[in-house]
């Protein structure tokens, strides 16, 4: 009577200890998986932030965004003189573009820039006045704290020489929510004229300040 009961007390103990083993393996693997589901979150997140909200997007493929902003250039460089802002002229542009973000890195941006001068009066020289358009796309890089990236253009309007110049580009961004972001951008176009009998070269700095989305 006493061995028969020491065996069954061992055969009850047997199973149950066995699914406690199991129930504990079942725990293990469970927080083993929401550790590593965490993990991958955090990643997103931080993948996220790094492109300005726009992370999953990015890695999705290309996607469209586009920005609007005014252009101010303040010093206008020549191989025949040197004008500043407010001092002998006054010039202000208005800057659509639409972003082809190819990857979170890289993109590839159509801008327009519609310029009005006003030229002031200069040593006898009356005032005058002027409307120019600019046509300047470009491929940008994200650095991480900021863009950078060069742009070809070329200026349109009646009068305007035969020209082509290039554009290197510096950008900052601020974010403003997940899509939106304000930018500040400094642009260093170089220029080369030319017309029947004269040729020319022009550098005119100027910074450009908008909402990109």
């Amino acid at each position: 009577m006493g061995l028969g009961g020491l065996c069954a007390a061992l055969a009850a103990f047997a199973p149950g200890s066995a699914k406690a083993d199991v129930d504990e393996a079942l725990a293990l693997g469970h927080h083993h998986k929401d550790k590593q589901k965490k993990k991958e979150e955090e990643r997103a997140k931080r993948e996220a932030a790094a492109t300005g909200g726009s992370g999953a997007a990015a890695m999705m493929g290309p996607r469209v965004g586009g920005h609007v902003a005014a252009v101010i250039p303040f010093l206008s460089v020549t191989d025949e003189d040197t004008t500043v802002i407010f001092g002998d002229f006054f010039t202000v542009g208005l800057a659509p573009g639409i972003t082809l973000h190819l990857n979170e890195r890289w993109a590839l941006d159509f801008e327009f820039i519609a310029f009005s001068r006003w030229q002031f009066e200069d040593d006898g020289t009356p005032a005058s006045v002027s409307t120019s358009f600019v046509l300047d796309p470009g491929v940008i890089y994200d650095f991480g704290a900021f863009k950078g990236g060069l742009r070809l253009a070329m200026q349109v309007g009646e009068g305007v020489p035969f020209n082509g110049g290039i554009v290197p580009i510096i950008i900052k961004g601020f974010p403003i929510t997940e899509h939106l972001k304000w930018f500040v951008e400094l642009d260093l176009p170089f220029f080369v004229t030319g017309a029947p009998g004269d040729a020319g070269i022009s550098f005119s700095p100027q910074i450009q300040t908008g909402i990109a989305f």
